[in-house]
């Protein structure tokens, strides 16, 4: 009997110590943030002391009632040098120190190397251990969860063709500047509207029945269109992983109601910032490139512009910035297969607002637009050298997956810049006979409108446009109403 009580105790002991469970963001090859606080975390057995150590840093804690552990490394000025992570018996094995980057959003952020004109060269010399991804695979849920299937694989030839594109051409940019290892996030779903990316808190203001509609209808319809089903499974599994910052690529899929995308977008980045315990979290991302037809008409009523403006509007937050694509796309394909400049324009605002490297990182917008005469003087910031217009391209991509291009037709043939639209007090817009550089500003005028009221520049699914600062960075697209008479 005694004997029996004894064998019992220890396979108790055994069951208890043995209990230990990590997320599986924490396996072999993951990335872990260089910075002050980092945290680990996991489950055990309610109770059990928990013992993180790894790179000569060590923590210790107990797990709680619920069985939830955590502790915080200070992982700052750790080396580059892979090593081990332990967690009671447990061993998670080469690990790096660098920079971990979400990439999230719907399918141009999914869209993988191997469909990127670019691939074939690519994956003839990779980086390897140095860029590694995490690929976050879970269906859409209902109910927050608490892990997700995912492992950490290198950027070798191998496993490259997987990598997402935009998110690999953006790691290789920091490499570029011997910033690394890199960890990428891949947490994507094509088709994902903004609202399923989001938590129930933070739609509580905005659709207050969010979880009552996804409750009702995600039997019958796909759970990446329905509010919060790609938060729950493909975002709150992460949470408090410790992020360098994100970047983002989404909006397709709410173009038919660009009105609600910017409270939308506004809200659920600083959702991500409270859960992922970082304020200042840096938020990046792209500014929907060119689509559809293209279209001679200056009066074109685009939701594709409009779901731009929305994106340009939430820049009044502190800690993000876009990259804008209206230069770049395919207009009969909504997945553009060369996904190199909008990584590289994604790299730049890091590089420039994450680790100071004091480069220019964006295109010249529109600051103030004042009526001399029958002109419009448009004045940009960020210009960054000066104001150019650069030679409009003499054909666009229709398709390069069938090897398809167009013509291009000028709206504006007998002047410098592309792209300007101006109106008068009936709103009827024409496209702008004259539209020339000068200085930082941009001067325009038609004679079909003698006192013109107000401008738009590449507001169109797909506009030809071609102002450009000194950096090469293309020009925000906009509209606007004249500021006041000179």
């Amino acid at each position: 009997m005694k004997t029996a009580f004894v064998l019992a105790g220890v396979l108790s002991a055994v069951v208890l110590s043995g209990a230990v469970e990590l997320p599986a963001i924490f396996s072999d090859h993951a990335v872990l943030a260089r910075k002050e606080k980092v945290p680990v975390f996991g489950t055990a057995a309610p109770g059990e002391k928990i013992v993180v150590a790894c790179n000569g840093r060590k923590a210790e804690t107990v797990a709680g009632k619920d069985g939830a552990w955590r502790v915080d490394l200070n992982l700052k000025d750790a080396p580059e040098t892979p090593f081990e992570l332990r967690v009671n018996e447990k061993v998670v094995k080469d690990v790096a120190a660098g920079e971990v980057w979400l990439c999230s959003g719907q399918s141009n952020m999914a869209f993988a190397m191997r469909g990127d004109v670019n691939f074939q060269k690519k994956v003839k010399k990779t980086p390897g251990a140095v860029i590694r991804r995490f690929y976050v695979s879970a269906p859409g849920s209902a109910e927050p969860r608490k892990n997700c299937k995912g492992r950490w694989v290198y950027a070798d030839a191998r496993s490259l063709q997987f990598f997402s594109a935009v998110g690999y051409y953006f790691a290789e940019e920091l490499l570029k500047n011997n910033i690394g290892p890199v960890g990428l996030i891949q947490s994507v779903q094509g088709a994902s509207r903004i609202e399923s990316w989001m938590s129930e808190e933070s739609l509580k203001e905005l659709i207050p029945d969010a979880k009552a509609q996804t409750a009702a209808k995600k039997a019958t319809v796909k759970p990446y269109r329905l509010p919060l089903m790609m938060f729950n499974a493909r975002i709150n599994p992460l949470v408090p992983y410790r992020l360098t910052g994100v970047i983002w690529y989404q909006g397709e899929s709410n173009t038919r109601d660009p009105q609600n995308y910017a409270a939308l977008f506004r809200t659920m980045i600083r959702d991500w910032r409270k859960r992922f315990e970082d304020p200042d979290l840096p938020f990046f991302w792209c500014n929907l490139p060119f689509f559809r037809d293209r279209s001679a008409d200056p009066a074109e009523q685009s939701r594709w512009a409009e779901l731009r403006a929305a994106q340009t509007a939430v820049l009044d937050l502190p800690h993000t910035g876009q990259a804008v694509l209206a230069d770049t796309g395919e207009t009969a394909e909504i997945h553009p297969r060369d996904k190199h400049m909008a990584g590289a324009r994604l790299g730049a605002l890091a590089l420039n607002r994450v680790y100071g490297r004091k480069i220019p990182d964006c295109g010249p917008s529109a600051e103030k637009v004042v009526r001399e005469g029958g002109k419009l003087r448009i004045a940009f910031k960020d210009a960054h050298g000066g104001l150019k217009a650069m030679p409009v391209p003499e054909e666009y991509d229709i398709s390069t997956r069938k090897g398809k291009k167009g013509k291009t037709v000028r709206n504006s043939p007998g002047t410098q810049l592309e792209g300007f639209a101006l109106c008068g007090a009936d709103g009827v817009w024409h496209w702008a006979e004259e539209a020339v550089v000068d200085g930082d500003t941009v001067v325009i005028s038609s004679g079909k409108v003698p006192l013109p009221t107000g401008v738009k520049y590449a507001w169109q699914d797909s506009p030809v446009c071609n102002l450009y600062n000194g950096a090469g960075f293309p020009a925000v697209p906009f509209q606007r109403k004249c500021d006041g008479i000179k």
